[in-house]
């Protein structure tokens, strides 16, 4: 049978038992609901999109490109999202797995429409978990299967990093990430690559983390912290990376060795996409090093007041900030459709495009990352909705792209969904002349910035999802 219909079947396989017990398939199914009172985002953010950034201020949703149906993708179902057949609740949420078509959220392997759902089957969601239970058995994936576990080896997740680096933290920095960089390669030797790719408007550097053989015949890249408000999936990714390192020689993932792994694939991490603005979201206006940036975001501060689009004291809206330092939401800035974007924003905290596509250092770095080499796959980290993002119109690696949500879905709980806003990083790389299959994963379900609860259910969640990928790259 061929790899790619491995996972399909092993789906069907999956929907067809649940739906023997529909309430069992209910019960597992519970993703955690959305904060959507006055004091949170009214929905789920995807990659340009969000609402309600000033928790009880009074103001609207901070992102002209809101999308429709996002908050109902999260919280856990709705026609617009698309949601499992085994526990939808309508004709346009999904239907048959093996029908697959209409834009209500078929299967994109077998018949795609453009409205999100489950990319394949649906099943994942059901056998995913819940935020107390952590990780469930998922179809295909390997996941706490002890059968798929090595002799001689542990299961990747079976135990922590002994005496870790990166310690978890609720505001966990950029001089936090640079330093913990140092020390796990002093640590870990040739495991580990650390490149520098670019340098932010306020002098940080934008660091690249390669683990596993530099020479690799697959790559795989993953991002975080492009959003600046979003800093809790900095910490995700390194503690994601500080486990491959620790366990690179003596554990498993999926019934392969980690080493063997990490020798056909390499995977390259960009923990802080945006660290001005991250700095800015965490520790105001005395973390911006250079007067002029200083200047110019207290004058998106004014026009911001001035356009009614906040009435939070300047410390609160700082808190909220979700651009670079310039005012430029760096995930609006690539060229998918970047001119479909609003013309009438000034720079922001939030919303404004850019001048031109690519105008940032920090999304030039990433860009140019991008089209360095032929990527096997991209995993976008966002916060927040419990939602996976994976499709676009004009998606040029569709099916690739759905069948790694599928995976993915199932070893989260998250909820699939198609992507509708423009100038997005994922977006562009799914449609771009040599296309990358892509993911936006949006972790944690209250209000950015998120507090620190939030992060033992997004790292149970997560913690596998760069060896799946891994794992699907290699068998592709």
């Amino acid at each position: 049978m061929k790899k790619n219909h491995r996972y399909l079947l092993a789906g069907m396989l999956a929907v067809g038992l649940m739906a023997a017990d529909s309430s069992l398939a209910l019960a597992m199914a519970e993703v955690p609901a959305l904060d959507i009172s006055a004091g949170g985002e009214a929905g789920t953010r995807g990659e340009n999109t969000a609402s309600a950034a000033e928790a009880g201020s009074g103001t609207a949703g901070d992102s002209p490109q809101a999308e429709a149906g996002d908050a109902s993708a999260a919280a856990g179902g709705g026609s617009a999202a698309g949601v499992s057949p085994v526990v939808g609740s309508g004709s346009s949420a999904g239907g048959s797995p093996e029908a697959g078509s209409g834009s209500g959220g078929g299967s994109p392997v077998v018949g795609s429409g453009s409205g999100g759902g489950s990319p394949v089957v649906g099943a994942g969601s059901a056998a995913g978990s819940s935020s107390a239970a952590g990780p469930g058995v998922a179809a295909g994936s390997g996941i706490m299967d002890p059968t798929n576990v090595v002799p001689g080896r542990i299961d990747y997740f079976a135990e922590p990093v002994k005496n870790p680096t990166v310690a978890v933290a609720e505001k966990y920095s950029y001089e936090s990430m640079a330093s913990d960089l140092e020390k796990l390669k002093s640590r870990y030797g040739s495991r580990l690559q650390v490149n520098v790719i670019g340098t932010s408007w306020d002098g940080r550097n934008i660091y690249e983390a390669v683990l596993g053989n530099p020479d690799a015949g697959k790559h795989v890249l993953i991002h975080a912290g492009i959003h600046a408000r979003e800093y809790m999936t900095p910490l995700l990714v390194m503690k994601q990376l500080e486990y491959g390192l620790e366990f690179y020689d003596r554990g498993s993932y999926g019934g392969q060795p980690l080493s063997s792994l990490l020798q056909q694939v390499a995977v390259h991490f960009v923990p802080m996409v945006n660290p001005d603005g991250i700095a800015l979201s965490q520790f105001g206006l005395d973390a911006i090093r250079s007067e002029q940036l200083r200047q110019e975001i207290q004058q998106c501060y004014a026009s911001d007041v001035s356009l009614g689009r906040t009435a939070a004291p300047l410390d609160r809206y700082l808190s909220y900030w979700k651009a670079n330092g310039r005012g430029v939401d760096l995930n609006q800035n690539f060229p998918a459709d970047w001119d479909m974007l609003s013309a009438d924003m000034a720079p922001s905290y939030a919303g404004y495009r850019g001048a031109e596509p690519l105008s940032e250092p920090e999304s030039q770095a990433l860009a140019n990352l991008a089209n360095s080499r032929r990527w096997a796959a991209t995993v976008s980290y966002h916060s927040m909705g419990n939602v996976i993002y994976w499709d676009y119109q004009g998606n040029r690696v569709q099916q690739a792209s759905g069948e790694m949500t599928a995976l993915i879905e199932a070893s989260t709980g998250y909820r699939a969904a198609g992507s509708s806003g423009h100038g997005g990083f994922k977006d562009w790389t799914q449609i771009k002349d040599d296309p990358i299959p892509g993911v936006t994963i949006e972790t944690g379900s209250v209000a950015c910035p998120l507090p620190l609860s939030e992060y033992e259910d997004i790292w149970n969640r997560n913690k596998m999802v760069w060896a799946l990928v891994a794992k699907y790259a290699m068998e592709h």
